[in-house]
């Protein structure tokens, strides 16, 4: 028998309760944040890092920026990023695989972190926060914990371009 259980996030605390019917702690996963600092200046591009897998939901984010015309920067490798390139618009680029020891400068220099998918707890808008920057997230799962509307970025309702385009928009 599980003696207690320890969450990572509220939707997983949320999520015990309801399956275990037991109560548990949220402690969040460690992020190394002192690597990430804020920049003086910063370009005009969105970014997403990530994996590019199916329930990381970035198809939403290259439709929505094709729909913007505005440049989204996508670093990162997966099985659907032939997919995805193959949709993608002009204003969308595709890193690959990018170094952890440059990561601290591409989210530094960002416009704003992007996340569209739904995730336990996310360590990348955890990150873009440390380097100064905003994030605009699907409202739901790990980013209810850790992005503040109005303050460290904005929550976007419905995971579609459409959704996702106008909360860009208003950012």
């Amino acid at each position: 028998r599980v003696d207690a259980f320890i969450a990572i996030s509220g939707e997983i605390q949320d999520r015990i309760r309801r399956y275990y019917r037991r109560e548990s702690p949220v402690i969040h996963p460690p992020v190394e944040t002192d690597r990430f600092q804020p920049s003086p200046h910063h370009d005009d591009y969105y970014l997403i890092v990530s994996r590019l897998i199916p329930y990381k939901r970035i198809d939403l984010a290259v439709r929505a920026f094709n729909q913007l015309e505005r440049p989204l920067v996508i670093a990162g490798d997966g099985r659907d990023r032939d997919a995805l390139e193959s949709v993608a618009g002009p204003s969308v680029t595709f890193l690959g695989y990018v170094p952890d020891e440059e990561l601290p400068e591409l989210f530094a220099r960002c416009r704003a972190y992007v996340l569209p998918g739904e995730e336990d707890f996310c360590i990348s808008p955890v990150q873009a926060q440390a380097a100064g920057r905003p994030v605009i997230a699907y409202g739901a799962g790990g980013a209810l914990d850790t992005v503040i509307p109005g303050e460290t970025g904005t929550l976007f309702d419905e995971q579609t371009p459409a959704a996702l385009a106008e909360a860009v928009r208003a950012f």
